[in-house]
């Protein structure tokens, strides 16, 4: 949900494509204070705007894999409409916009002129693009969609500034990373529908671990594990670890340790399965430059955090949630199709419920 510093430059460029009109009006008080941060009011309509956008990304990725309805389905299992857990993200990344753009000057950030200009004309052609009922229906008039981008510009800005803060030091071993390929077979028994556990017999066990052996001896063979396990029924996965990694069983990586590149280890028996291992990089270049790379975007991530959080903690901020909650998701809002020549559209809407009467124009 957060925008950081790719964040403005996409929205923009959803934004500046039209969007088909709808068919229903919004009856909503776009001015009614949402929510209130450390004394300034965040108005409904911009807590609309930004659910709206968020909304016409997720039907993009989710509509074809759960359908057109999937906001108002418990996609994550949590006895929550998917819709409901959006909206509820949306209002937390504008009071955390709200309380950025409250402190940002006491570490000497703001927007330029020219930011500013971007926003105010990234407003523009999106309302000119797009007819009166659509931008209604999202409450997107000139000063909340400015307002919007600017928010999410200087919220990226102080991400930055913060980022720019860490020690960029890297202990090149704290990061380096192996890469194993691996063969399993579980000793785990089998279970009914009723949860009923039936163990493997002796001689089960006993199979299991021939065919291990019978891999094992044709991998050292054509030094090739992946073509041995294909051979026998199984198949070989592959791994990239470091000296922290939890993603495995303690005894093989401790196995994996072991080897020299192109190495076999002997069959690891654990608690639950049979494995072979075969050393394929004792440095992974590629992995470990990821592993940096994921170390100093966990510093930059800290770094904020530890300008922001205290920031957050000591705002006084309430929350309109009977007026949040009027927010639904009974219309659809998602990307028209578009010619592949074509710039990517940012969203058309279409009703999927009866009109009320009171809500006709």
């Amino acid at each position: 949900m957060k925008k950081n510093v790719a964040g403005f430059l996409i929205l923009l460029l959803v934004m500046t494509a039209a969007v088909s009109g709808c068919s229903r009006g919004n009856t909503l008080d776009d001015t009614a204070e949402a929510v209130n941060v450390g004394g300034v009011s965040v108005p409904l309509g911009e807590v609309n705007f930004y659910l709206r956008y968020q909304q016409i990304q997720m039907q993009g990725a989710y509509g074809m894999y759960f359908g057109e309805d999937f906001m108002n389905q418990d996609l994550m299992g949590m006895g929550t409409p998917y819709g409901v857990t959006i909206r509820d993200s949306v209002v937390e990344t504008l009071k955390e916009y709200y309380v950025v753009e409250a402190h940002a000057d006491d570490i000497g950030v703001s927007l330029t002129e020219d930011e500013k200009n971007r926003a105010a004309e990234a407003a523009k052609a999106f309302l000119a693009a797009n007819d009166s009922r659509t931008l209604k229906a999202m409450s997107a008039d000139e000063a909340t969609v400015t307002h919007v981008l600017e928010l999410m510009m200087l919220q990226s800005r102080v991400y930055r500034d913060r980022a720019g803060t860490i020690d960029t030091q890297v202990d090149p071993e704290s990061v380096a990373q192996k890469r194993i390929s691996y063969v399993t077979s579980s000793l785990m028994g089998t279970t009914d529908e009723e949860g009923n556990v039936t163990e493997l017999t002796e001689e089960e066990l006993a199979e299991k671990r021939t065919q291990m052996e019978e891999i094992l001896a044709d991998a050292k063979e054509s030094k090739d594990l992946g073509a041995a396990a294909e051979a026998a029924g199984l198949s070989a996965s592959t791994l990239s670890y470091g000296k922290d990694s939890t993603s495995l069983d303690e005894a093989v990586f401790a196995a994996a340790d072991a080897l020299p590149e192109g190495g076999f280890s002997e069959i690891i028996e654990t608690e639950n399965n049979y494995y072979i291992v075969c050393m394929e990089s004792t440095f992974d270049e590629e992995a470990t430059e990821t592993a940096k790379e994921n170390e100093l975007s966990r510093r930059e991530r800290e770094a904020y955090d530890g300008w922001y959080q205290p920031l957050l903690d000591g705002t006084e901020i309430t929350t309109n949630d009977e007026l949040i909650q009027s927010l639904t998701f009974e219309r659809i809002f998602s990307m028209p199709a578009v010619e592949e020549e074509e710039i990517p559209a940012a969203g058309a809407e279409e009703d999927t419920a009866a009109e009320p009467e009171e809500e006709a124009e």
